[in-house]
């Protein structure tokens, strides 16, 4: 009898354990399956390659964006300048873009942009406005408004 009750208490231990295991799991599985193909391309490390036509190969500045689900941290030659959160909307062709910035001179800011992804995955373009503005780029072209059209290469 009382080996029947030991097997059982473990038994019973491995199943609550197993259950708290899978509970604790579930949420991230569920984030994991939850992200978009868009955001999924995105995500890693990206190296500024042009800046308003301008290569960037001889600048002196090596400008990394780093994205983790929908948060970025921007760093330039290694020294952390801006980190943000952001939300695409992929109905928009090119997608919409709205970035929050969370630490940075621009803090407390959002900025309106427009962006796009190769078919290969390898570069993506964005064209950015001025922070608090109330009006999206409408075109991957400096113009009234745009602060910045970037392209940036997957590391």
């Amino acid at each position: 009898m009382t080996k029947r009750i030991a097997f059982l208490a473990v038994a019973l231990m491995t199943v609550v354990a197993t259950a708290v295991t899978s509970a604790q799991t579930a949420p991230v599985q569920a984030t994991v399956m939850n992200k978009s193909k868009v955001l999924t391309s995105v995500q890693g490390i990206w190296t500024m390659t042009m800046a308003n036509g301008q290569d960037m190969a001889g600048s002196g500045q090596d400008v990394l964006i780093t994205i983790t689900d929908d948060k970025y941290v921007q760093t330039v030659n290694g020294e952390v300048v801006e980190k943000g959160s952001f939300k695409i909307d992929e109905t928009k062709k090119p997608f919409a873009l709205d970035i929050l910035v969370a630490e940075g001179p621009d803090a407390g800011q959002k900025q309106l942009a427009i962006f796009e992804v190769d078919a290969t995955g390898k570069t993506m373009k964005v064209a950015i406005g001025q922070p608090g503005a109330p009006v999206r780029p409408s075109a991957f072209a400096v113009a009234e408004g745009v602060v910045e059209v970037l392209v940036f290469a997957k590391k």
